[in-house]
């Protein structure tokens, strides 16, 4: 069998789908211990615009992106609703991907937290949307989930760790099947990995060195 050709890709969910295995040019600042109701810390933690110029800078072969995140208006999915868009820093304007998360408490409420994953029912609306002085607005019929693709998260220290489960995230990319994510999350920003695989667990996609990482360029929202 032929080696797969691997793609680098980004992604927030994964967060984003959200990842690990870090590169060199960035570490995970410390923060506070997570208090109780790490749902809130999370939906705080991820709002927001980050980047990872600092990354393509200096590690080729990552590419510089941008991820803006805000608040969103979903009455049907709850208080703590995110829109997030991902975009090539070249072309801000044309996201690669635009994403609602839903955050929910975990087990324990007090560390853990989880987020679900929302697609758009129809792509390429909304874009723009966190620059806008109002919250974007979403109808619960707008939305399509992406079933197997939550990604759970657990307080570790100062920091949050998620990752989807098993191989229940679908995916048809590139000839893979199944889609893992993984971030870590804190104060200063975000680290995501994700990787695409096939039915038998080799790789199709994604990036083998390590996760983005994204760095917060706007303030911390009050709580």
């Amino acid at each position: 069998m032929t080696a797969p050709t691997v793609v680098r890709t980004a992604s927030l969910v994964g967060l984003l789908a959200l990842g690990c295995a870090t590169p060199g040019a960035s570490t995970v600042a410390p923060t506070q211990p997570a208090p109780a109701g790490a749902a809130d810390r999370v939906h705080r933690l991820l709002a927001g615009r980050f980047d990872s110029a600092d990354q393509a800078r200096s590690s080729p072969g990552f590419s510089p992106i941008q991820v803006a995140a805000c608040p969103a208006d979903v009455p049907a999915l709850g208080p703590r609703v995110l829109y997030v868009e991902q975009a090539r820093m070249d072309a801000p304007d044309q996201p690669e991907r635009q994403r609602v998360y839903v955050i929910e408490p975990g087990q324990p409420a007090e560390s853990g937290a989880v987020a679900r994953v929302f697609e758009l029912a129809v792509p390429g609306s909304s874009v723009g949307a966190c620059g806008l002085a109002v919250p974007p607005r979403f109808a619960r019929e707008e939305l399509v989930e992406r079933v197997g693709c939550t990604v759970t998260l657990r307080a570790d220290g100062p920091v949050f760790r998620g990752t989807t489960s098993g191989r229940g995230c679908p995916t048809t990319l590139k000839g893979a099947t199944y889609v893992t994510s993984e971030v870590v999350l804190d104060t200063v920003g975000f680290r995501s990995r994700e990787r695409g695989f096939d039915p038998g667990g080799t790789q199709k996609w994604g990036d083998e060195s390590g996760p983005y990482v994204f760095v917060r360029r706007t303030p911390l929202p009050s709580p």
